[in-house]
């Protein structure tokens, strides 16, 4: 028994071994693939894998997110935990042109936000979370979101979100995104704009004519 115990013991280490290569073989340049934790479970054991990144690698991430930080007008996040990467590459493929859904630790985007308008985003930061950053289509980004979320069925939907300062709930988005659009509010200007001559001109004729009737009146013999 004893032998058998012992070839059983080293045909488990070789095996482990042989995953952990193969997942080093498979993990994209730069990434380190390295065995961080043997659990047991009953008689079998599992491998979890992590992957680390480098300093340059974290420096590139923190740059991305503070350029997106940069040109958004809104960011809001959903709960990530509902979400498999299928759902997360159809949400970012149904969002319109300048906004993008990017997944990022909690503790990365306080550091990004800290001494920014953006830093109140911390109160939102819990959990694992899918961002989406708005560039200027808020209307149409929340309700590609909303669509997609009634398609999915996700329960939590807009956990929250950040405009100019100011954090607001899940309602408070969404009141947000039923404001007008910048283009909307040029074609209200511009037809009011449009109106006031049209206005004006209707109060000078009329003028004259109230002001014969005023005369008339004004020399008229009592009745």
């Amino acid at each position: 028994p004893a032998p058998r115990i012992a070839m059983a013991i080293v045909r488990s280490i070789c095996l482990l071994l042989g995953a952990v290569a193969v997942a080093n073989a498979f993990a994209p340049a730069g990434l380190a693939l390295r065995p961080s934790e043997v659990t047991r479970a009953g008689s079998r054991r599992a491998l979890t894998v992590t992957m680390g990144k480098t300093p340059a690698q974290k420096a590139e991430i923190i740059d991305a997110v503070s350029k997106r930080l940069e040109g958004a007008q809104l960011i809001f996040n959903t709960d990530l935990k509902e979400i498999n990467m299928k759902q997360i590459n159809e949400l970012r493929n149904s969002l319109p042109e300048g906004s993008q859904a990017m997944v990022v630790k909690n503790t990365l985007l306080k550091k990004v936000t800290v001494g920014t308008p953006w830093e109140v985003c911390k109160d939102l930061a819990s959990d694992s979370n899918v961002w989406i950053f708005v560039d200027e289509d808020v209307k149409g980004t929340v309700k590609a979101f909303g669509d997609w979320n009634k398609k999915h069925k996700k329960e939590v939907g807009i956990k929250g979100g950040v405009l100019e300062g100011v954090m607001y709930d899940q309602k408070g988005v969404k009141a947000v995104a039923d404001l007008p659009t910048k283009q909307e509010m040029y074609a209200m200007i511009a037809g009011s704009i449009k109106a006031v001559p049209a206005k004006l001109a209707g109060t000078i004729k009329e003028c004259p004519q109230k002001s014969a009737r005023a005369i008339k009146l004004a020399f008229a013999p009592d009745a």
